[in-house]
């Protein structure tokens, strides 16, 4: 097997994602049809080039292939799949992520890439060669915007998000990678997706989120070998952005069943929680973000603490994005009289399994659609009682009233009489707990990554090898090991 070291270095944040490709000319505020012609014009620029420099390499990388010898069975000689993730913060894309690569068969290696260096990125370094592509701002497009300069967005993409996908092109030729595998969205792997594609690599996304319908996506989505929605909900929009549903596997997103399954309560992280042995305890998990329904929870707080005067919100998650403008919001409706001491925000937890041990009922309030939302699936893995919006990936897990309760979302009186409901009744409680169990069971880690694995075998033409027969090839010496410089 190929020995891989782990390779750093400094990049600013946020590098690699597609700024909007249009005719808008971003950063002026007249909008007249001469302007949006300008800038269709500009945006065409842009776009030829790419189309010329895919052609060009298109050509290199064939006269390359032809050169190439083959040696032994290639089944045998595990790929190195460069997993790229760029997204707005840490969540459940990096989390699934890391799950899936801790648990990845001998076939592959994983070499991580990303453009975003921070604290939770750096775990992933422990997982593979981590590679932090480095790039350097050739133009401050802040100032442009700033100064009323038109056509920012394509000045962005030429002298910014190219030379970011030259690096990614280069550590991808450098790497020897087969396969290019972009986690997320598209927009957050741009640049990744056109180094792949410019490197002639198969191009495999693993759509956690919702792609918007802008001209950087399509490309994107037009040049993909096979795509991995998370749910249907976030299949059917792809579909619609042009991808064939043939090339769409839709891949449930999995948990580490022994660390998520029905227990106790720890009687020292209630005490740590401060929650009274009788208090009936609501938990919602999420990022402080404007999507993720904290605020419609706390709406919903007032009826639910005037039928249940001991009962106890716990808000587990913190803040990322651009701002903290919501989570500062939260923070201030938390600290009310009304709330102060029945609503407890947690911040992030390594602990989550545990917090969810100590509820009776998990909430699931997003005021969007969620690609899947791993937090309900948690809650129910733990044997609780799963409340959830009735749109997104909540609807390809929960029966309706048999495993948990699908909702309206953002309407906080229906949120209430659905907490009330479950937690004035423990029958209910109990069934729902039990189903929901049992249902997480076909949503194990493992189960993930033998799906994703086969995904990947089918783009790379595999055949999934006996581990003992590759342990004999590696025994034989029939597979080269080398060290990878870390310059």
């Amino acid at each position: 097997m190929r020995q891989l070291t782990s390779i750093s270095g400094e990049v600013p944040s946020g590098i690699g994602r597609l700024r909007i490709l249009g005719g808008r000319m971003a950063g002026c505020k007249s909008n007249t049809f001469s302007d949006r012609i300008l800038g269709n014009i500009a945006s065409g620029i842009f776009w030829i080039i790419i189309g010329a420099v895919c052609f060009l390499l298109k050509i290199q990388n064939r006269r390359s292939q032809n050169d190439k010898i083959p040696s032994g069975d290639s089944d045998l000689v595990p790929k190195r799949i460069a997993f790229c993730e760029n997204g707005a913060g840490y969540g459940g894309a990096i989390i699934s992520l890391a799950a899936f690569i801790e648990k990845i068969p001998a076939p592959f290696e994983p070499i991580i890439y990303t453009t975003i260096h921070s604290e939770h990125y750096a775990r992933l370094t422990g997982l593979g060669l981590s590679r932090h592509i480095h790039h350097s701002r050739l133009i401050n497009t802040v100032h442009l915007t700033k100064f009323g300069i038109p056509f920012t967005s394509t000045i962005d993409n030429l002298f910014n998000l190219l030379p970011t996908a030259a690096r990614y092109y280069r550590a991808f030729k450098r790497d020897e990678v087969d396969c290019v595998y972009l986690n997320n969205d598209a927009s957050c792997n741009f640049a990744a997706a056109i180094a792949g594609h410019l490197a002639g690599l198969p191009l495999i996304l693993h759509a956690r989120g919702f792609n918007s319908d802008t001209k950087g996506n399509r490309w994107v989505l037009s040049k993909l070998d096979q795509c991995i929605p998370v749910s249907h909900a976030v299949k059917d929009e792809l579909v619609q952005l042009g991808v064939p549903a043939e090339k769409c596997t839709v891949v449930p997103e999995g948990l580490d069943l022994s660390v998520f399954r029905p227990r106790s309560p720890n009687g020292l992280v209630r005490q740590e929680l401060g929650l009274d042995r009788d208090a009936p305890v609501v938990t919602l998990v999420g990022g402080l973000v404007d999507w993720k329904g904290q605020d419609v929870m706390l709406a919903a707080a007032p009826l639910i603490f005037h039928s249940l005067p001991n009962a106890v919100i716990l808000l587990v998650g913190s803040a990322y994005g651009r701002d903290n403008k919501f989570a500062d919001m939260i923070f201030e409706q938390a600290a009310s009289a009304a709330m102060r001491g029945r609503v407890r925000l947690l911040g992030e937890r390594d602990d989550v399994a545990e917090i969810l041990a100590c509820s009776d009922v998990v909430v699931h309030a997003s005021t969007k659609p969620e690609p899947f939302g791993r937090t309900f699936l948690e809650g129910m893995a733990l044997g609780k009682a799963v409340i959830a919006s009735n749109e997104g990936g909540p609807l390809d897990v929960i029966s309706h009233g048999r495993d948990g309760l699908l909702i309206q979302p953002r309407d906080p009186l229906v949120l209430a009489h659905a907490v009330i409901g479950i937690l004035k009744d423990r029958q209910l409680m109990a069934k729902l707990g039990y189903n929901a169990a049992a249902k997480a069971t076909a949503f194990s880690i493992e189960s993930h990554a033998s799906q994703i694995s086969a995904v990947l075998c089918d783009v790379l033409k595999l055949r999934l090898v006996p581990e003992n027969a590759r342990q004999v090839a590696v025994d034989d010496g029939n597979i080269e090991t080398t060290q990878k410089d870390a310059a």
